[in-house]
């Protein structure tokens, strides 16, 4: 097995600030389709409440926050040769932690599959609550990285698409679809993009994808000789062993 870590490819923050005298989070917040602010960073950046749930009386009446973080990985690079086995999502958080949970999920973000570089308000939803990437992670460690190990869904999705495609948010209110108690919150934690050393990066553990002891659809067993060498005299094809 071989291993290699993949920097985030695009990175950001999309979200939604609502306000209303009879404001329901559940519905005018958490389900809505388009959001109210998108971030592409593209340079060093430190933000306090990437990831956010927010539901407050004031003096305008109620308002309601939620954030979101969409990231996008190329692993073509390793998958058109390799079959991806594990794989561990981590994302650096300069400052203090807490207790908030968090999760990954699907996303289809940045055009769905990379072609588009930057993040549009539209992209707010473009998240699926029903695949989950990762376990519930519940805390949010400071200064250091969040560690989540992806899933079999995760793997096989980088296997066959070249690409992760997924976003981090809040898991308590947003990932399960429940409305938090007016004025308990707020809930969220901060991320630092594109730090020098502590990049968004996803690390990847993987195999040769090899030959499958078939050559263009033969099995091994009814190869006899390769080149007029007998297969029992091969022990390996282009360093892949048989």
């Amino acid at each position: 097995m071989a291993s290699s870590s993949v920097n985030a490819t695009y990175q950001g923050r999309v979200g939604l600030s609502a306000s209303g005298a009879l404001l329901n989070w559940l519905s005018q917040v958490r389900n809505a389709t388009t959001g109210t602010f998108a971030t592409t960073y593209t340079t060093n950046t430190t933000v306090s409440n990437a990831w956010f749930v927010a539901y407050d009386t004031t003096r305008s009446g109620i308002t309601g926050q939620c954030h979101r973080v969409p990231l996008f990985f190329d692993v073509s690079g390793i998958t058109a040769n390799n079959t991806i086995t594990d794989a561990t999502l981590k994302v650096w958080n300069p400052s203090s932690g807490n207790i908030f949970d968090t999760i990954i999920v699907k996303g289809s973000a940045w055009g769905g599959g990379g072609e588009t570089t930057t993040l549009s308000t539209s992209d707010y939803d473009n998240l699926d609550f029903s695949t989950a990437y990762s376990s519930t992670k519940t805390s949010w460690s400071g200064t250091a990285y969040n560690d989540y190990t992806l899933n079999a869904t995760a793997i096989s999705n980088m296997n066959s698409n070249g690409y992760l495609n997924c976003f981090l948010i809040e898991a308590t209110f947003d990932y399960s679809g429940v409305s938090p108690t007016l004025d308990e919150g707020p809930y969220g934690g901060v991320v630092e993009y594109l730090d020098a050393t502590n990049k968004i990066k996803v690390e990847l553990t993987y195999v040769p994808s090899g030959y499958g002891n078939n050559v263009i659809g033969v099995a091994s067993a009814n190869i006899k000789k390769v080149n007029e060498v007998g297969t029992a005299d091969i022990s390996n094809v282009i360093g892949v062993s048989g």
